[in-house]
């Protein structure tokens, strides 16, 4: 997460190195327009609001389609070729609060899951980044810098949002972080110096007024190389190279085929003191993509027999609810040991007859356990998996651990696609804009030797 005032002040300044001379020279004479165009910085964590932070208003898609309508329009409109039109001014301030837009979600991009391309992919993505060492030495340095490591992650939307705190209900926020969440604010320093650089630059100035000074002409390059960056750092053929940005991102970057790994681990537990042979996962299949969910179990000297079972949303809660209201009241000295067996294998059994699936492992067995899959869907689909231990030496003790691992492989053929298609749109983009150049050269009059 990136602080809003380190959004409001580096992407001030970042925005303002990128402007043109004629675009500088008109803000500087209009400030508090440009400080405006700033605090737009900040317009994509309006979700905030909504109880849905890093969604819809942290996609690419949308500031960027609004950037090239305003192009269009440019191109339409030969009004906007005067710096000081109503014209002018509408579409450079919508073009540059765009921009601020973008770079909000970029500096965004490695604080957590985004969803970054709707309303062409529904999930959200998250950028880690890792610089890989040896550890071995080099020259005077303990460790050997291996490469730069990128990873992305793939949430659906439902998940993705659960991860970022704000999204979470009143209730679970509470369980979770209790009455009060700390945020740590890493170098805070930085933070506070980019901001005091901003309000010095920008709004200190707006309370004066000074004279325009003319400054000397640089030297300028040769004709080649001028010829050349006018023709690159047009607005269209920028936009065009930033969308093949995008459908590489969207497509072959991020890869085809994403795999995600849970690994969710307890132990089967049969003492005087605790007694607890179950476990259960809730386990969420991903849109689009396989979910596998692998289960197995330690053997030692007592040979068990386990279950797996899949149920619904009621058996599932039932199950574990009338498991923990047998257990408290054993706890508490109310019923034997024994009884609290007989209740158990009654539970047990009802469970098995309201699932829909069951898989029993005889002893060794549970070594191996199993491998269920499911098949990708169009939709998000829960899963209440059951495993626990339906038979052993009574007469003995157990403590072993039991693991599930869930994995997901993300299938990214139609988002390979979609990115294929936004490179084929920004690849017209360039060739439209640069044919465009060429034809407006050959319009203009030679200027006499």
């Amino acid at each position: 997460m990136t602080y809003t005032p380190t959004h409001l002040s580096l992407q001030g300044l970042i925005v303002w190195m990128l402007l043109s001379k004629e675009n500088k020279n008109y803000y500087k004479e209009h400030r508090w327009e440009y400080i405006v165009i700033c605090l737009f910085a900040m317009f994509p964590d309006i979700d905030l609001f909504f109880g849905s932070h890093r969604s819809y208003t942290h996609s690419l898609i949308i500031p960027t389609f609004i950037i090239f309508s305003m192009l269009i329009i440019e191109k339409v409109n030969k009004d906007v070729n005067l710096i000081d039109t109503p014209t002018k001014r509408i579409v450079r301030f919508v073009k540059l609060v765009s921009l601020m837009w973008l770079i909000h979600i970029f500096l965004d991009l490695s604080w957590g899951p985004l969803l970054l391309f709707w309303p062409v992919d529904p999930n959200l993505y998250d950028l880690s980044i890792y610089l890989r060492f040896e550890n071995a030495s080099w020259l005077f340095f303990p460790l050997t810098l291996v490469g730069i490591i990128p990873d992305w992650t793939i949430y659906s939307l439902s998940e993705g949002q659960q991860i970022y705190f704000i999204n979470l209900s009143q209730e679970q926020r509470q369980a979770i972080y209790g009455d009060y969440i700390d945020l740590y604010i890493a170098q805070f320093t930085l933070h506070v110096i980019l901001f005091v650089v901003w309000f010095i630059v920008f709004v200190i100035p707006a309370f004066k007024r000074k004279s325009k000074k003319e400054k000397p002409d640089k030297k300028r390059f040769n004709l080649v190389f001028k010829t050349f960056w006018g023709r690159l750092k047009r607005h269209l053929t920028l936009l065009g190279l930033f969308v093949i940005f995008v459908g590489l991102l969207l497509g072959p970057i991020v890869g085809n085929d994403k795999e995600m790994k849970y690994n969710v681990s307890s132990r089967y537990r049969s003492t005087q003191t605790i007694f607890d042979p179950t476990l259960g996962v809730i386990i969420e299949s991903k849109t689009h993509a396989s979910t596998t969910v692998k289960f197995s179990s330690a053997m030692d000297l007592i040979k068990y027999n386990a279950s797996v079972m899949l149920t619904n949303n009621n058996t599932f809660i039932n199950f574990f609810t009338d498991f923990d209201n047998l257990t408290q009241v054993y706890y508490a000295g109310n019923i034997t040991y024994n009884q609290l067996l007989s209740s158990y294998f009654s539970l047990v059994n009802q469970t098995k007859q309201e699932s829909y699936f069951e898989l029993r492992f005889i002893h060794e067995e549970v070594l191996n356990g199993t491998t269920l899959v499911f098949n990708a869907t169009e939709e998000t689909t829960i899963i209440y998996l059951i495993t626990l231990v339906d038979e052993w030496n009574l007469t003995e003790s157990y403590i072993y651990n039991a693991k599930i691992t869930i994995s997901y492989v993300m299938n990214r053929d139609i988002a390979q696609i979609e990115g294929g298609i936004l490179d084929g749109i920004g690849v017209a983009m360039i060739v439209a804009d640069q044919i465009l150049a060429h034809l407006q050269n050959k319009k203009k009059p030679k200027q006499p030797t």
